[in-house]
């Protein structure tokens, strides 16, 4: 894997294996390692931040949520875009609630202002029987929230797992995503109408943890190992490429995903 020295970000020089040139088209708009409190990778040399708290960070991994004693999330410079890629290490560290009302999220969109009282774009998390990806869609000026996913047991759920979930809507002729749990195997193709709400005159970012906000009543948290966002939506081909150099990458701390 090649290195390239990326930017300097938050005071932090990126490190080698972060400052990588990853096997995609194009370089993610976030990547993160876990290794230190906001360790990242943006191709706009913006940083993440801290939400509410500092996250604390230990052995590779962030835990984040609205239910632990200090609620924490990560802000990322990774705007929302018609084209999305997230990819994610993740678990839950408890067995997740029955239903979809219910979802431990580790990856969110959504309006981060004060001027809209509900969650807009798309979320991707771990529940009850599925890795869901949401999203909010506009047909014609009428919003609505949809949602697919890839079968997933509470186990699983709860063991270290590489998740990934694609969205390409910028053609124009609705939206089609693709949510895989890579570890347990499935996987789901999924067509909505319309195109990805977003508000005029804001664009919001993509947050990791973002359970602590009261979107379907959830307060569980979740555990991050790895995380990568991309918008543009990756190939198969590009899925399984950073899929097998995370696998590498986790195989030297005995993890198998």
């Amino acid at each position: 894997m090649s290195k390239v020295q990326t930017h300097t970000i938050a005071g932090q020089t990126a490190s080698g294996k972060l400052g990588s040139i990853f096997p995609t088209s194009q370089q993610p708009a976030y990547a993160s390692r876990f290794s230190s409190v906001l360790e990242n990778l943006a191709e706009s040399g913006a940083s993440a931040a801290p939400f509410l708290s500092v996250p604390a960070v230990s052995n590779g991994q962030v835990a984040l949520g609205r239910n632990l004693p200090t609620p924490v999330a990560i802000q990322t410079p990774a705007p929302q875009s018609a084209d999305m890629t997230l990819l994610f290490v993740a678990r839950l560290p408890n067995a997740p609630a029955s239903g979809n009302g219910n979802v431990g999220v580790m990856g969110a969109t959504f309006y981060n202002s004060t001027s809209l009282n509900a969650w807009n774009g798309l979320m991707f998390g771990l529940g009850s029987g599925l890795a869901s990806l949401y999203v909010c869609n506009d047909v014609n000026g009428t919003l609505s929230t949809q949602y697919g996913g890839a079968a997933l047991t509470a186990a699983q759920a709860q063991a270290w797992g590489l998740y990934a979930a694609r969205i390409s809507s910028s053609g124009g002729t609705g939206i089609m995503a693709t949510i895989q749990a890579l570890t347990a195997g499935t996987e789901q193709v999924q067509n909505w109408a319309g195109t990805l709400y977003s508000k005029t005159g804001e664009t919001p970012t993509v947050m990791l943890g973002a359970d602590y906000i009261p979107v379907f009543g959830t307060g569980q948290s979740v555990e991050i190992k790895r995380a990568f966002i991309w918008n543009t939506t990756l190939t198969d081909a590009e899925v399984d490429a950073m899929a097998a150099l995370i696998r590498a990458d986790l195989a030297s701390e005995t993890i198998t995903v």
